[in-house]
């Protein structure tokens, strides 16, 4: 540190700590003073000293408690005056209690006048920097400061549509930000637009239009982005990788078949999980061709993401599409999941949050490090009070304003447990048939292991969906590159039948593993999502015997598994038909060639693409596959071993089996056929021929359970067997 250099931190309500580096000396008597905005001494009762080799610190005993929201500068005599950091103010013990603020945030239109709020309690000052409309200047107006840190301005007359930023003053740096709280901002974040709701609030939702929800278990979740569902240029899509190209009708591959919002609309799913879809940050919104990335890089939590507008300059469109999206899905009947990112942001030192208030949004460690459980270098402090309110109010817009059916957490393992029993309270009091899901990994962070919603706390968290990972390795084996050669039970290990039963029964029962949900509504059962490879890419490696014919007879038995299995069955974009990502296990910003949709595949695999329609049918007609209780489970299913290491999955038929009397699962994934005796003559009711239960006419006494497959044989009600 060269010589005469110091610095002035506040860190207690009545402390402030001097530290002067000085490479010569130490000064035994060096006057300090504080001087506030107006240049009024601030007077303080004692100082004391420590000298250690080149540092001399002096603390300085205030005689009244430090008020926040002043420039306050500290002098010392031969070496001039710094601002005072108040940056740690926000660790004090009351800080929560004195700047948790209820009130309204963002900017409040209306056509008479539009009030500024920014929640900004460090800072001594806050100006608003906006745009004259038809002039190329900005105008300033100081906000005044207000209870709890609450910087305000009111700006008479209509000023809809127009760009703004704040000019945000902390330890005597000025920052320029956009509002945390806009709702729409210019292309990639970099202002802020007053917006008038009127103009999207006109799109219907159409909530009436969507089927019955009652549990967890009736949902079909099926995974992607909407860049990568409307890319394929092989397609008459108009507008690719856009909300709106989400929605087209009428759009199809080689001029034949379906593509788009028509080929998702007749898979049969309940519910469309889309990938981030608020504003990220690694694509450009004005040259979104150049870059690809997944969005998991989040940059404003109330905006939607620019480059899936078709017009990234006009503050209206991006929001006015996404809502058309929404209610076109509805209208067929299909809600919808937003995947959101509050665990971390996409750079600590660049966000807003840091620039507004210093040291407050982001976790730290008890060395004062930022914690990096999500690997991103920032974690969120989610319990912090107002971080929780922010999280809170974001999911509630996108509920309230854009009609929004599912959150999907990303390392939800990183979130507090409170936080997201906020959110789900706050949801469910909007929409009762709400579904929230998230990845319940538990990861390095300073919060207590306790606090956090992890996989582990499961129980204290019965309404909440849980990525249930132990279901993916047991049934398809390693998905990281140091295990990816290891094989589940369904890609032919058959020393992982007894893992195989508990994951069937949702992991909720107490047999080869303890239980590890509390319901099977909390098992979100996939054996592929955007995360690490795909199924066939996984099968080249782990199966390399086996030729590509054999590797998708074993994809569709996985896919009837994650069908029939209790718990919520989730699928990600392609694993219908065994799309490729050509072996890449993170493609979060591979390219569209590696991450897009391919249509062409689908229409030449489309007898796969009917298999999986028929898997939607048979699950939404067997009611009783959907039960959560473990003792309902228990006493509905048995596990029976079959020669080889194959397995049967008999359904009690004392019980009510839906339609069926009897219901029966035989599974093989080995290499050669089971030959089997059946206890009473059953019929089909699915094979490689999908469901067929309605059309089956021939009973067995004894069957055969073909290599890689799955056979469901069982009778109607009122079928009591061959005359």
């Amino acid at each position: 540190m060269a010589f005469g250099q110091f610095s002035a931190h506040l860190i207690a309500p009545r402390v402030i700590r001097v530290v002067l580096y000085s490479d010569k000396y130490q000064y035994e008597q060096a006057r300090v003073t504080i001087y506030d905005d107006n240049d009024k001494l601030v007077p303080f009762s004692s100082k004391s000293k420590v000298v250690q080799y080149k540092i001399t610190t002096f603390e300085l005993t205030l005689e009244k408690p430090f008020v926040l929201g002043e420039n306050y500068k500290v002098y010392l005599q031969n070496f001039g005056q710094v601002p005072l950091n108040v940056s740690e103010a926000t660790t004090f013990p009351n800080f929560d209690t004195d700047y948790y603020y209820t009130g309204p945030l963002g900017a409040a239109y209306s056509a008479e006048k539009t009030t500024f709020r920014l929640w900004a309690p460090l800072a001594s000052r806050v100006i608003l920097k906006y745009e004259v409309p038809g002039e190329k200047h900005f105008l300033y107006r100081k906000l005044k400061r207000g209870e709890r840190g609450v910087y305000e301005f009111t700006l008479e007359g209509d000023h809809e549509g127009i760009r703004y930023t704040y000019l945000v003053l902390n330890n005597g740096l000025e920052e320029e930000v956009t509002d945390p709280y806009a709702v729409s901002s210019g292309p990639n974040g970099t202002f802020s637009y007053v917006v008038n709701p009127a103009k999207y609030d006109y799109v219907a939702m159409h909530d009436d239009k969507l089927p019955p929800f009652t549990k967890p278990t009736e949902a079909i979740i099926y995974e992607t982005s909407v860049r990568d569902q409307t890319i394929d240029e092989r397609t008459d899509i108009e507008y690719p990788a856009t909300f709106f190209g989400m929605i087209e009708e009428g759009r199809k591959v080689k001029g034949i078949y379906p593509a788009g919002f028509d080929y998702l609309k007749d898979l049969g799913i309940t519910h469309l999980q889309l990938m981030p879809v608020y504003d990220f940050k690694t694509v450009d919104e004005t040259r979104k061709w150049q870059s690809y990335n997944w969005g998991y890089d989040p940059q404003q939590y109330f905006v939607l993401e620019g480059s899936y507008a078709r017009e990234p300059y006009d503050p209206y469109n991006r929001i006015s599409d996404f809502k058309k999206l929404v209610s076109k899905y509805h209208e067929a009947g299909i809600r919808i999941i937003m995947d959101v990112v509050f665990n971390h942001v996409y750079d600590h030192e660049t966000s807003v949050f840091e620039k507004i208030v210093p040291n407050y949004y982001f976790r730290k460690t008890s060395e004062g490090v930022i914690s990096n459980g999500s690997g991103c270098g920032n974690d969120l402090a989610t319990e912090r009070p107002m971080v929780r309110r922010l999280i809170v109010d974001a999911c509630r817009y996108y509920i309230e304003k854009l009609g929004v059916d599912g959150f999907r957490f990303d390392l939800m393992g990183l979130m507090d447990i409170k936080t997201i029993d906020e959110v789900y309270k706050m949801a469910k009091a909007l929409k009762p048939d709400f579904l929230i899901l998230g990845e319940g990994w538990e990861m390095m962070t300073p919060l207590p292991k306790e606090q956090l919603a992890h996989h582990g706390n499961a129980s204290k968290t019965p309404e909440i969906g849980f990525f249930n990972d132990a279901f993916r390795e047991i049934m398809k084996g390693g998905s990281f590159v140091e295990n990816l050669h290891e094989r589940g039970y369904m890609l032919g290990a058959t020393n992982y039948r007894l893992g195989f039963y508990y994951a069937y029964a949702g992991s909720v029962l107490n047999t080869t593993f303890s239980p590890r949900y509390g319901n099977a509504g909390q098992s979100i059962n996939y054996v592929e999502c955007h995360d690490n490879g795909v199924l066939v890419d996984k099968m080249l490696v782990s199966n390399p015997g086996e030729c590509a014919e054999t590797h998708l007879m074993r994809l569709l038995s996985l896919n009837t598994i994650v069908m029939l299995a209790f718990g919520v069955p989730f699928f990600h974009r392609g694993q219908e038909i065994g799309v490729s990502k050509y072996g890449e296990l993170n493609s979060y910003k591979s390219s569209d060639k590696v991450n897009q949709f391919p249509y062409t595949l689908a229409y030449k695999r489309k007898e796969m693409v009917e298999y999986f329609k028929a898997l939607t049918v048979m699950r939404k007609e067997c009611q009783f596959l959907h039960h959560t209780d473990p003792k309902v489970i228990k006493e509905l299913v048995e596990f029976k071993d079959l020669p080889g290491g194959a397995s049967q999955i008999t359904y009690n038929p004392e019980l009510d089996l839906g339609p069926y009397s009897h219901f029966n699962v035989f599974v093989n994934p080995t290499s050669e056929p089971i030959f089997i005796s059946l206890e009473k003559p059953l019929k089909t009711i699915l094979n490689r021929g999908g469901y067929i239960a309605a059309r089956s006419k021939e009973y067995f006494e004894r069957t055969m359970v073909a290599p890689y497959s799955v056979i469901v044989l069982g009778l109607r009600k009122g079928d009591n067997g061959p005359k």
